[in-house]
């Protein structure tokens, strides 16, 4: 099972992931982002393309390598996503996009929409500006290219129980011609299908 958390930075994704892993028992990868900035490369609105490269080819290395099943707290949308906005030269954003379209694969997706103020972990973008203009971006990439997933909002323990109704039904044995049956309504709903 994969399961991967997405949203903009500064949606609580690294905390669902932790509670979500812990509970289910799954390996958690962590957002990796924290080990750029720590080896030196520029993050946030001014990222270059070599760190970008850098981004995405150790997200890669973690999701082909992390025994299944795992819960990521970043994906390899996101490298699509951030490099849309933040990159200028088309023929990097079109390398890029194709080695994602090519490797990504999840079983299911948990969009976190923003709910509250970035906290300010010393790392991270501050600016809601653009922590929106991600999370814009985000959605219509999803939509435009009809990516199933599910919206999970509320309190930390909202979106805990949210997500559980959404992995549970995923981990039984069921038959194929099985679909959403035993979601709640209104997470149902949430999927684009």
């Amino acid at each position: 099972m994969r399961i991967a958390i997405i949203g903009s930075h500064g949606v609580g994704k690294t905390t669902l992931s932790v509670k979500l892993a812990a509970h289910f028992g799954f390996a958690r990868i962590p957002d990796i982002v924290r080990e750029a900035h720590e080896k030196k490369f520029v993050i946030n609105e001014e990222t270059p393309p070599e760190s970008q490269f850098w981004i995405l080819s150790k997200q890669i290395e973690l999701e082909r390598n992390t025994p299944e099943s795992w819960i990521a707290d970043k994906t390899l949308f996101d490298n699509i996503i951030y490099g849309n906005v933040i990159l200028k030269d088309q023929k990097v954003k079109d390398v890029i996009s194709d080695i994602v379209i090519k490797e990504a694969r999840y079983d299911a997706m948990l969009y976190l929409p923003i709910e509250f103020a970035i906290a300010d972990d010393g790392l991270r973008s501050l600016n809601s500006e653009f922590q929106a203009q991600i999370d814009r971006s985000y959605v219509e990439f999803l939509n435009q290219n009809n990516f199933s997933y599910y919206t999970v909002r509320g309190t930390v323990e909202e979106r805990f129980q949210q997500a559980l109704q959404i992995i549970e039904p995923l981990l039984r044995p069921s038959s194929q011609d099985e679909s959403a049956d035993g979601l709640p309504e209104e997470l149902v709903e949430e999927a684009i299908i």
